[in-house]
Parts: structure tokens; sequence; C-alpha cells
């Protein structure tokens, strides 16, 4: 028995000191993302294995798991970048959204700067008051959200050849800074983009407006035959920012303009204007360095004017143009043909578009007669802006509160336009482009019937606060119309732009001419008149802010304001009762999408998610009116992303947002943008400020969302840490997380409602207080139980004032097989007044650990058994007693005051899970139950055996074992003597009543010296 003692000690020291060992299998520094929940695991399936899960991070040689106070998207970043992750998109979730780590939590309050190469070089505090629920997670978007190294692309540009260049290094978008770069740069890329090489320009300081990203590279050197652009000589170190961004333009056989050619824009007449050329298919303006009449002559020439006598213009004075530059400082001779045959390098580097050149060219048909009216700007020769001669002069009208119908009509009388089936539309805000020269007059009041304007009352230009930005124009009626010139009748609506006959941008017809509407005050009920009058059922979406892109002419409309009823659009009300009055630009077109019926491709608001080959993260898609698109990243944030996720079913604790068209670009229309959701609405399309169409976005912001199923489902329970599935700290699921529940004056009532939810005994429960399985985390609830009938329920309460020391526990019993025993039920075993202790847990008999354990827990047991009690003592080493047990330890840590009826209502310092306890059944605790009357065992001698991880482990154990033994004699030659007693008295009987008895009563005589010899 000793060398078996012996030997069970030399194998606990092992465990312990492999354990230790195992503990510390980790160096300072080191993290690891703990992706063992089926939420990562299905993260990591489509973000590769490593990407995602919950933070944790050696200090010290321990293994523990990070806060998520004040954690970031910056400490994220450091943190895949630390894994070798890509740092583009990192996102992090807290509240323990990858669930619940064990051991110490090793960070808190981290700060990261965002350049640190390890989490642990960031600021952080290695004390925290945090408690498991608050763990933080991290997630990496991996090779499959990111780009191919050398991959370029085009942003910015009109069309799809032209654009500021995004290039992918190091699997990131960014942009290259325009230091040193030239045409042969230019042939690269636009050969990566699957354009020809010859031909391509490059543009220099953010032509098409700066990139985004990194500026990646400068000192860009390419021979042009490079296959891509990685493979050219660079510079990794710039201090460019992206004013300095460089862009192509590529050559495209499908160009809408030849190059070479040569236009006039913004000008009076024809035969003047801002002078742009082109190239590759896309105009671009000309630098006015060193720009003269000499330049101005060639221009004329090539656009067949009279020269000499052109003049030449810079400062942008026809309006400031957009796009490319393309010539600057052009050296001429004078007698070219054509702009282009002069020297100069294609690509200004070192102009503004308030520089742009002009021309005025030669016309002998432009003559000027006192008081004559001409039309200038306009698509047709019935509309533009008025200029008036004066003296020989042309001059412009300010387009003032003053300029209305009745001055449009003696505009357009004189000039032959009049119809008694139209009138004429005055037009405000220079529409038509601004003119130069002398504003003759404003502020002019026509009855409508005066044969020239200088019949109206007006005021001097002397008198007037106008410049040319507020020229005055007309639209006149059509006069000899035919289906060829006069493609529309007044009142006439249309749809265009759409994908289908049923939406678009919506246009109306006056004087033969289509304009379109402004969006201002623009909703469903105008949307309805529209639809009516297009012949669809009448019920219709508004769209607004070119959602069908931008149109262009007049725009006619605006306050629109109908009640849904009106046959056509001319008859809503408006604020504005003159027609073309708006300050609206094309940006604020108005559009519709009509209903259509046996037509349904989805749900309005339905939303969806694409890019990605999970159904909890992609890019966000929804549907307006049988039509999927895309949403705008502009201010998305977590709180549109909850919305997205509660929509699609996913509970809204943890949900991330995505931007930058992290899972693809998308197609089709971008819907929303400028979100400003709460959170808390049920669609996206319940968000304030969730109006149909947008601006300046485009599928490379398409918005994305992760949507990180939450740990439980509201209202759910569990039983935690118990010893076994029957028992455990009673914990309630609320808002996704897991709380424990308040164990103050809780009646076994809730207990077997609890059991019954859980789908055990609903008649049988014990519920504890006091934290027996010890202290749960997160919130505390109070639970009431509510019965209906024989149908019983639990729900939450509020204001409890419990803490973590009350949590409840219960223990529950099987609902189907027989019950071995009773929930609190005690038993000896090897004895009927003495044995080793058993307790019943969930049906199941468990021994209990002498862990604490005093006599006053003695005595309990044997007041529950209904045994003598007050002299009841512990036995140690009962295994050895009463022989080995092999079922589950139930019970640790039991501190009884002595007084309690049964062993359950002592103080549980612990209710020991057979995974988690330290205890072995050497450790079973036994009693002798006594009241004092009869042999006892003396208190005294029963010591409690630790079991120390020490040197001095076998000393002790050697000790214990002599105790135990000479406990054990001492024991037997107590029971022999009280024998011998009562065998010495029944002799004395005998002989008194026998006297002739040969009985010797020495034979029996035990002297009591001989016990405490022993």
């Amino acid at each position: 028995m000793k060398l078996a003692a012996v030997a069970l000690v030399i194998v606990l020291h092992l465990i312990v000191e492999l354990a230790s060992a195992q503990h510390a299998g980790c160096m300072t520094g080191e993290i690891r993302l703990n992706d063992t929940g089926s939420q990562v695991q299905s993260l990591a399936t489509v973000l590769g294995a490593g990407s995602a899960g919950r933070l944790e991070a050696c200090i010290d040689g321990t293994w523990g798991t990070v806060c998520d106070n004040h954690f970031s998207e910056v400490d994220a970043a450091v943190t895949c970048r630390q894994l070798g992750k890509s740092t583009r998109g990192a996102s992090y979730v807290g509240g323990a959204g990858f669930g619940d780590g064990e051991g110490p939590i090793v960070m808190d309050y981290v700060g990261c700067q965002g350049n640190e190469t390890r989490i642990v070089d960031c600021y952080y505090s290695a004390i925290s008051s945090c408690a498991h629920s608050g763990d933080v997670g991290v997630i990496c978007l991996n090779e499959n959200f990111t780009c191919s190294d050398g991959e370029v692309r085009l942003v910015g540009g009109a069309s799809n050849n032209s654009g500021t260049i995004q290039l992918c290094l190091n699997q990131h978008f960014g942009t290259i800074c325009s230091h040193g770069f030239n045409n042969n740069d230019a042939r690269v890329i636009c050969s990566a983009l699957g354009f020809q090489r010859d031909g391509a320009i490059s543009l220099s300081y953010a032509t098409y407006g700066p990139g985004v990203g990194p500026v990646l590279l400068s000192d860009l050197h390419c021979i042009g035959t490079e296959s891509n652009i990685t493979q050219c000589t660079y510079s990794a170190n710039t201090l460019c920012d992206h004013s300095t961004d460089a862009g192509v333009i590529c050559k495209d056989s499908n160009a809408p303009c030849v190059d070479h050619d040569v236009r006039l824009v913004g000008g009076r007449v024809a035969s003047e204007g801002r002078v742009e050329i082109c190239y590759n298919g896309v105009w671009g303006t000309v630098c006015d360095n060193v720009w003269d009449n000499i330049h101005a002559d060639i221009v004329c020439r090539q656009l067949n004017y009279s020269t000499p006598g052109s003049a030449a213009l810079g400062g942008a004075a026809f309006g400031q143009g957009s796009g490319p530059i393309f010539v600057d400082i052009p050296l001429c001779l004078g007698n070219e043909t054509s702009l282009a045959s002069c020297i100069f390098s294609v690509g200004a580097q070192s102009c503004s578009h308030y520089q742009d050149a002009s021309v005025v060219c030669r016309d002998p048909l432009n003559l000027c007669v006192n008081e004559s009216v001409r039309l200038v700007g306009g698509e047709t020769p019935n509309q533009g802006r008025v200029e008036l001669c004066v003296n020989g002069e042309w001059g412009t009208i300010c387009g003032d509160y003053y300029w209305n119908t009745a001055a449009a009509n003696v505009v357009c009388n004189q000039l032959g336009y009049n119809s008694s089936s139209s009138t004429a539309i005055s037009v405000l805000n220079a529409f038509y482009g601004q003119g130069v020269g002398i504003i003759w007059f404003g502020e002019i009041n026509c009855q409508g019937n005066e044969k020239t304007l200088l019949q109206c009352a007006y005021a001097v230009s002397a008198d007037l606060s106008c410049d040319h930005s507020d020229d005055a124009g007309i639209l006149c009626p059509a006069v000899n119309v035919t289906a060829h010139n006069c493609p529309c009748q007044s009142g006439d609506i249309r749809l265009m732009a759409g994908t289908s006959s049923n939406e678009g941008r919506v246009e109306v017809c006056y004087n033969c001419v289509w304009g379109t509407v402004c969006d201002s005050g623009w909703n469903d009920k105008d949307a309805q008149v529209v639809c009516r009058q297009l012949g669809f059922s009448g019920q219709g979406v508004a769209t607004g802010g070119q959602f069908f892109s931008s149109g262009s002419g007049l725009i006619f409309l605006d306050d629109v304001g109908c009640q849904g009823n009106e046959s056509n659009l001319v008859s809503c009300p408006r604020s504005d009762q003159e027609i073309g009055h708006t300050y609206c630009t094309h940006y604020s077109d108005a559009g519709v999408i009509c209903h259509t019926q046996n037509y349904s491709v989805c749900l309005d608001g339905a939303v969806r998610l694409a890019g990605a080959t999970g159904n909890f993260l992609g890019r966000v898609e929804i549907c307006i009116n049988n039509h999927w698109g895309t949403v705008c990243d502009s201010d998305w944030d977590n709180s549109e992303a909850r919305v997205v996720c509660r929509q699609l079913g996913f509970s809204n604790s943890h949900a991330i947002a995505v931007s930058q068209g992290s899972f693809g670009a998308g197609s089709g229309r971008i819907y929303l943008n400028n979100l400003v959701c709460m959170g808390s609405e049920s669609s996206l399309l319940g968000c304030p400020q969730a109006s149909i169409g947008l601006l300046d976005c485009t599928h490379y912001q398409d918005a994305g969302v992760v949507c990180i199923a939450p740990p439980c489902t509201n209202g759910a329970l569990r039983l935690a840490d118990g010893a076994d599935k029957y028992s455990g700290r009673l914990e309630v699921c609320n808002g996704g997380q897991w709380g424990t529940v308040c164990g103050k004056d809780v009646s076994s009532d809730l207990a077997t409602t609890a059991c019954g939810l859980l789908g055990f005994d609903s008649k049988v429960a014990v519920a504890m207080g006091n934290a027996v399985f010890g202290k749960g985390s997160g919130n505390t609830y109070q639970l009431v139980r509510h019965c209906v009938g024989m149908n019983c329920s639990i729900v939450l309460a509020p204001h409890n004032q419990c803490d973590h020391l009350d949590d409840l526990s219960v223990f529950c019993q099987p609902a189907t097989a027989p019950l071995n025993c009773s929930t609190g039920d005690v038993r000896l075993v090897g004895g009927q007044t003495d044995g080793l202790v058993e307790v019943c847990l969930g049906g199941q008999w468990g021994t209990v650990c002498d862990d604490s354990w005093t006599d006053n827990s003695a005595r309990v047991v044997c007041k529950q058994l209904g045994l003598p009690s007050d002299y009841a003592v512990t036995v140690v080493s009962s295994s050895a007693k009463y022989g080995s047990i092999q079922g589950p330890i139930a019970l640790s840590r039991v501190k009884c005051a002595g007084n309690e009826s049964s062993l359950l209502n002592c103080q549980l310092v612990s209710i020991v899970a057979a995974s988690r306890h330290y205890c072995t059944h050497s450790n079973d605790v036994g009693v002798h139950c006594s009241d004092g009357t009869s042999g006892s065992i003396d208190s005294s001698s029963a010591v409690a055996i630790a079991v120390p991880i020490s040197l001095l482990i076998l000393l002790v154990a050697a000790m214990v074992v002599v105790t135990v033994a000479i406990a054990v004699i001492c024991r037997e030659k107590r029971q022999q003597t009280l024998a011998l007693r009562l065998a010495s008295d029944n002799i004395a009987i005998v002989k008194d009543t026998y006297p002739d008895s040969n009985l010797d009563d020495k034979q029996s005589a035990v002297s009591h010296e001989e016990c405490s010899r022993v």
C-alpha cells in the first residue's frame, strides 16, 4: 500500500510539471487567430485558413486573449500585417464575436499607430478588468479580396480608355507619381489594359482627379515593350501626393472623334469659342502659353473660316474646359493647315484649365444691325442665348427675375417664331453659355406685344448687378413643323437611359425640344403621374441625382408637386410657373421606375450579398423595382452593416462594414449613397437619407458587409460549467450574448421550468445561488416564470441588483431514463454509520473531494441520513478503507457550518466537472457518524491530504500513510477492548449465578495500557 501511494504521488507530480511546460510553449509577442468556432471555420473557407478568429497573444510564455477596449481597424491592420496577411480591409469583431476565450486576458486598451510590425510593439495595458465576453477577434481579407501585382485599372475618366492609373503592388491598389512619367510608360499601361501600345498618351498632375490608396512609386522608366509595369524600373521611395497622380489615354478604335480634329466650344456663335483638339477619341483643351493670333489663324483655317484676321484669346475666355490639356507652347510657322502640324508634346505638364485658349474667327455672315436680335449657343435655331445689337455692337441681356415668358415672346416674334398653339420659354442663368462684351440692359418689363425689346421698359446695365452668368436665353415655338424637325409635341414625356421601357430619366417636350425635370421635391406621387401617362399601372418609384445618368439641353420643370391623380405631368402644380426657370443642373435630373405586371425579379427593398462564396459576406445589392443594384460606400459603417445583416436574418450583434469594392465591382445601378442608419432599422430603405440615386460614385466604391453570427439566439438557455449535462450555471441569451441569472430568492419552480425548456424532467429540479459552478461573465438578468394554464415559460425582468457572486445554478434530471437517485440525496458506501460519502446530482451518484472539508460537513451528512451527528468526524483516505470508486467526483470545496439540513444547502464553492477538477478518487472523503456514546474516531487524527508539487511530496505522503496506519490499528484495538470489556462483564454475571464455573476473568482482562502503547 505504501508503494502504491508513493507511485501515485510521483505520477501527479509529473503531470503537473508537464502541464506547466506546455503552458510555457510560446514566445512573448507571438499571436494567433483562434478559428475553432463554426462561424470562423466558415470564414476560413472563404478567406483562407488563419484569416479570421479570436485574437490570442503570448505574453511571458502564456497564451491569452485580448480585450476589445479601444480596439480599432488600425490595431486589426497591425495584427494582419504580423500574420503575413493583407492589411487592406482589416477589421475587428468585439464582444467575443468569435466566442469566449480561456486563460488570462493579457492585453487591454491596445493603441497602435499603424506602422508597427507586431501588436506587442503598440501601446497596451497588461492589467485588464475585462471578462472573456469582451474578447476581440480579427478578420484579414486575404488573397481572394486583394489584387495581383502588376494589375492596373483606370478611374475617373469619361470612357474606359482614359483615367487616373491605379496600380497593384504587394496586393494593394495605389497610384503612380507623374514625376518622370512619359508616353513609353503609358504604352505599357495601355497594353496591360488590352489597348494597343501605339498612340498612348501620358498625363500628369491628376488630370482625371486624384486616385485612392498610397502613392506606390515614382520615377517610372519603361522602354515601352514590357508586358507588365513591374518589369520597368522605378523608385519605391516617393514624396509625392495624389495631386501628382499619373494618368493615360489609350487609343480606342471606337472613338467618337478623329485624331487632330479641332472644335470651338462655348462661343456665342459657331465661329468662336474654346479650342479643343481630339487625341485617342478624347477631346482636350489647349494651354494659352505663347498663344497668339498666328495660332488662331491656323485653327480658323483648319475650320474653313477666312484668314487672316482671327483673334486669339486666353484665360478661358469662353469658360474652362475639362479633362486633359493636350497642347502647350506649340511652335508654329503660321502656314500650317492644322494645329497638330505644329511642334509640341502632347499632354501639358504645367497648365490648368483657367488658362484654356480660345479663338474668334472671321465670319461675314454675322452682321450687326441696330435693334436686331440673334440666338447663340442653342442646339436648334429656335433656341439660344439672346444677343442684341446696339450701335453696331452685339451684347447680351440680363436674365434676372424680370426675364419671363412675355419678354421671350417679343424676341421670338421678332425672329419670326410665332405660333398660336405654343408659347415662348424664357431661360435663365446663362443656360446657353456665357456671352462676352457688354450687357446692354436688364429688369425688362414687356407686355408681350412689343415689336422689339427696346420698346419694353428696362434698366441700363450701369444700374444692374448682373454679369454674364446671368445671360438670358429663350426657346421659341418651332415653325414649319414636320416629323423631321419636331420629334415631339409639347407635354409629351419619355423615359431615357433605362435598361427597360418602364424606367429611365424623365424627359418632357416643349416647343419640339426634349428637356429634363429637376429632382427638387420629386417624389413617388410625381412618379405615379408619369407612369400613368405612359400607360403603366400608375405605381412607381421616384429616382433622382442622375440615377439614370445626366441628361442634356434644357431643364424645363422644377419643384413639381403632383397630387398623384393628374392625367399628365405638365398639369401638376409647380412652385415657379415659369417653365425653364430653375437653378438645377443635370446632376439633379429626375427619373422613375414604373411597376409592370407579371414581372418580378426581386422584391423592392430586398438585399442580397454577392461577390463571395459564403452566404454571410459579400457586396451589398438592393432591389429597386425588380432590378438589383449596389450601394455606394460613402459614409458606410457598421450601423448600415447591422441593418443589412438583420435584413438577411443574421443577428445585428456583429456586423462589419467593408468598403472600396472589396468584394469586387458590381454592375448595373448604384442605388443608394450617404446613408445615415441608426442600426435599428428593419431595412436599408428605412434609413434616413435613403433617397434613390447618387452623385460621384463608381462600382469601385461598392459597399460590402461581413455578418458574424452571434454566440446565441435571444431567449436561449444553457447550463455552463456543470459536472454533467444535467447541471450547471444557468445562462440566458439576450442581445446575442450569454449572460447569467440572479440566484437570489429563486424558487424550485423556476428551476423545473428551466429544466423542462432544456429538454430535461420538468417536475424535479434544484436551484442554488452563490455561484456554486463558478462565476459567469457578461450581464446578469432576473428571470420570472410565466405560466398560461399548464404551459410555462421564462421571461427577462428588469432592475436586478445581482452580481456574479449570486449566479444561479440548476440541477436537472433526465426526462426519460429511470433515475438512480434524486438530486441532493446523500449515502454512505462501505458501512451503515460510516463510509465513503456520495451525493446525487442529476440522477447520478458521485463522490466528494476532501478539499476544504471539515467535521462540520460530516455532521451535516450524518444529520441528513438520520444518523447520530453530534460527534461525526471525517474519515480520510476513505478509498483505502471503503474501496475505490470509479464514478464521477460531484463536489469540491464544500464548506458547511454544521447546522444545514442537507449538503447542498452548504456553501458549495465548486461543483466539479470531471474534465476540470484537480481531485482524484484518492481524495474522496468519508464520514463516521456518532453521538459520542459508542466508539468514535477522534477528529484530531483525521488529517487532510494535500498534493504538493514540490520535492517534499514524498515525505508528506509517507507521513500521511503512517498516520493513517496508526489510526486504523488504534481503532481495531479499541474495538477489541470494548469486546473484551463486554466479555468480562458477562463472565462476572455467570460466576455470580454459577459459582462452580471454571471461567477465569484473567483470560479476558485487557490492560488499557496496551492500547495506549499501540
